[in-house]
């Protein structure tokens, strides 16, 4: 026979035990019944109850007579009917008492709280006492302390009218570590005990020598006092010996009861030992004072500093906020217009690099974290005392050499630029040469490692790392040597500050600020690994706290900084032609030179040329590692998908985009949709629908197809992988993200391959903008207006260390 869903619920709460009997007015009187606790109401609990305890006396039971009310209602609890007869008020009352015998223990309330003290004894040994209790309710906490700690049971009345339950060593050693604990947690007063005490050290970093500098490159002297917290109280070093010394961890402390960690109190004496008047480094002394410090497995909780190194922290915190820096908006040199938010991340830069800590600026893609760095280059070199030639190292991945180059020519046309790359750069002792000649020299992390000897043959006055997320593993060839590379200033830049976990964070300060971070297992163990077990640990506070004057980050959404960034924004993109692609251009450019030079030569000429700047030699893809473009297209959209955006990739050639496709593919795990004017109807709405479900992150669009008619505002990057030079229909295609809808700042990346066709032809266009011209509308024609000399110019190919 089948059961209902609640006889079923029945069985489950009799076979968890979660009934109680009691007694209940009914229609025809009071009857003995069993309930469900906890407000589960069932009848059939009562049901299940009654015909498992019945017996043959007990069946008829309300016809019985019973001396008490409480002998019938315990008979009743088995009879058939439940029946009980009494006078109404004694029932009322009766029913009233296991109401509250059966009420939930929880929260105890105040008046009935039970106090327990633990005490030791005369003769050694050791007992939990508590006052007689006063009342029903209490009566019944007491019983209950029993579930929490079990020697409680053993409780008998003392001839000074308490009552006590005497322990031996283990059962006291046992109510210190957890039956304590478990009484409060529960609602009970435990007095004469303190749970497993903490042990804290504090620490004082005092200055010993007044005439320090007051800056991290010459400080005066300073070193480490340190105090021992026991249980939220100092002790000394007598008294921690003498703690030690009881042989148990359970020990008697400034008038109470505490189970310490003998071993962490062992670390604590030892730290007062060795560390005591200890002097520090300044990035010793900047740990402490910032609160990582840690002696041994003991932490640092409270850290007082004083002298110059109280007021270094207290600057560095007002300017990590920006309070009281000098705010320069057009730096000596510096050829641009700064943004507000830009101006005061150089002069952040500034007040670090002068105090010779290292400066992380960490602001989000397309905010100019490059602009920034030069205008810092032209306050930098503009301020070096007459005479000083160090020069500026710059590491960056080789598609941002271009970009660099560029960059510097542009707003700093000043600054004498070496850019170590290609067949043609200099070695040992010329390279050296070339580097002292200049104010900063450009590289890349591959030639660093390769080529170190030549670099840590120079004393570099600053270096600067783009990309540092390059240097995100501590372990790799290029993190060991820019660490390895003596500077007065270091500067690290990157959209990416972690990528992995915290790890990330650790590398960093290693180049920028060596020693200030614990060292790497300790702060693997103190940091990594809590922080990734719980992202709000203490520990992830700590380590903000504590970075935050080192790191500077600001988002496109915050609101200081998308007031002054606009709708749109421009970011040229410049590559460099990679060795392949070097002599494809040439042979192309050679081809034509021994022909009869017709005009529509010109035309087919262009279409080469542009086809070899995307990646294409005769019509043919190479590898990514061998395009410059390509190269820098995959590191663009890292950046951009790592942010959690999307992008959309315009290109004049379907061919070039069914390559970019199977690139893109190849490197990210997601799906990347292509439009181009090949599809049909319903398979060019099936790619539109695709890349605006979520997930998609990147829409190739060939330039003719995806260039009208389409709304796309997911995207908040386009990137113009070659140029339809035609300012027009760029803006057109632009407009695809950027149009009504959008509510984000659209960044906007032109692809540049410097020195060649595309760089001649875009200076072209930026000069016809800046000086009012009329706009070229007709795309490429325009070319086949000029001299040959005028367009030998425009196609030949640059030197690839011009600078």
């Amino acid at each position: 026979m089948a059961i209902s869903p609640k006889q079923r619920e029945a069985l489950e709460i009799v076979a968890a035990g979660r009934f109680v009997p009691s007694l209940v007015r009914e229609a025809d009187g009071w009857h003995a019944r069993w309930l469900a606790i906890q407000g589960e109401e069932n009848r059939w609990v009562d049901e299940v109850v009654r015909r498992a305890t019945m017996t043959a006396l007990s069946e008829d039971a309300e016809n019985q007579q019973h001396e008490t009310l409480h002998d019938a209602w315990l008979m009743a609890l088995r009879s058939r009917t439940g029946l009980v007869r009494g006078d109404d008020a004694a029932c009322e009352a009766f029913a009233e008492t296991l109401r509250q015998w059966a009420a939930p223990a929880w929260p105890v309330p105040e008046d009935a709280r039970t106090v327990f003290r633990f005490s030791e004894e005369s003769d050694g040994s050791f007992a939990v006492t508590c006052p007689v209790p006063k009342g029903l309710v209490a009566y019944r906490l007491l019983g209950e302390a029993i579930v929490f700690f079990g020697p409680l049971r053993g409780m008998r009345r003392a001839p000074d009218g308490t009552l006590r339950a005497i322990l031996d060593q283990a059962e006291a050693e046992s109510f210190l570590r957890s039956g304590a604990r478990r009484l409060r947690e529960a609602g009970y007063r435990v007095e004469g005990v303190d749970l497993t005490a903490d042990i804290k050290l504090d620490a004082e970093v005092v200055e010993t020598d007044a005439k320090g500098a007051g800056s991290a490159d010459a400080p005066g002297g300073v070193a480490l006092r340190l105090k021992v917290r026991v249980a939220g109280e100092y002790a000394s070093e007598a008294e921690i010996r003498f703690l030690l010394e009881q042989g148990t961890s359970l020990v008697f402390f400034r008038n109470r009861w505490i189970e310490v960690d003998r071993n962490l109190l062992r670390e604590a004496l030892r730290a007062l030992e060795r560390a005591n008047g200890r002097k520090l480094s300044a990035s010793e002394a900047m740990r402490f004072a910032q609160g990582l410090g840690a002696i041994g497995k003991v932490e640092i909780d409270d850290v007082r500093a004083h002298g110059w190194l109280r007021g270094l922290v207290h600057e560095l915190r007002s300017k990590g906020v920006f309070k009281g820096l000098e705010i320069c908006m057009r730096p000596a040199g510096f050829q641009g217009d700064l943004r507000q938010y830009q101006a005061r991340g150089v002069a952040w830069m500034k007040f670090l690099t002068d105090h010779g800590f290292g400066a992380l600026l960490a602001d989000e893609m397309g905010l100019g974290k490059t602009v920034q760095t030069i205008a810092w280059l032209c306050l930098h070199v503009a301020g070096r005392e007459a005479g000083a030639c160090a020069p500026v190292l710059v590491v960056a991945p080789l598609t941002l050499l271009g970009n660099w180059r560029r960059e510097l020519s542009t707003f700093a046309p000043q600054l004498k630029v070496y850019v170590h790359h290609g067949d043609m750069r200099h070695l040992a002792s010329g390279f050296r040469r070339a580097a002292l000649a200049s104010h900063v020299v450009l590289t890349s992390y591959t030639l660093l490692v390769r080529e170190y000897s030549d670099f840590s043959s120079v004393a570099w006055d600053a270096v600067i790392i783009d990309e540092a997320q390059t240097i995100k593993n501590a372990d790799t060839r290029a993190a060991r040597a820019v660490k390895a590379l003596g500077a007065h200033k270091r500067i690290a830049l990157t959209g990416t500050p972690v990528e992995n976990d915290v790890s990330d964070l650790w590398s960093l300060e290693a180049f920028l600020n060596p020693g200030f971070l614990p060292e790497r297992q300790d702060f693997r163990e103190r940091f990594e690994r809590p922080i990734a077990a719980d992202p709000h640990a203490m520990a992830a506070k700590r380590l903000r706290h504590a970075l935050e004057p080192f790191m500077l980050r600001r988002l496109k959404s915050m609101a200081q900084v998308a007031t002054e960034l606009g709708e749109k924004r421009e970011i040229r993109e410049y590559c460099e032609l990679t060795p392949r692609e070097r002599d494809a251009y040439e042979t192309a450019l050679a081809i034509w030179r021994g022909s009869e030079r017709e005009r529509g030569d010109i035309f087919a000429l262009i279409t080469r040329l542009k086809l070899v700047c995307d990646g294409l030699v005769d019509d043919t893809p190479i590898r990514q590692e061998e395009s410059g473009k390509l190269a820098r297209l995959v590191d663009l959209l890292d950046a951009i998908f790592a942010a959690g955006e999307s992008a959309l990739v315009f290109t004049q050639y379907a061919k070039v985009g069914a390559m970019l496709k199977d690139a893109l593919e190849a490197r990210f795990p997601s799906r990347v949709n292509f439009l181009h004017g090949g599809l049909s109807a319903p398979a060019r709405e099936r790619e539109i629908a695709s890349f605006n479900e979520p997930g998609a992150k990147a829409f190739i669009l060939s330039l003719r197809a995806g260039g009208f008619g389409l709304n796309l505002v997911k995207a908040t990057h386009v990137i113009h992988f070659d140029r339809w030079w035609n300012p027009a229909v760029e803006a057109q295609a632009t407009d695809r993200a950027h149009r009504i809808g959008q509510t984000l700042t659209v960044m906007v990346h032109l692809f540049v391959t410097s020195g060649t066709i595309e760089d001649r032809v875009d200076a072209i266009l930026a000069r016809k903008r800046d000086l009012g011209g009329s706009l070229i509308v007709n795309g490429e024609q325009f070319l086949a207006t000029l001299s040959r000399g005028q367009f030998e110019e425009v196609v030949a190919l640059e030197s690839e260390n011009s600078v």
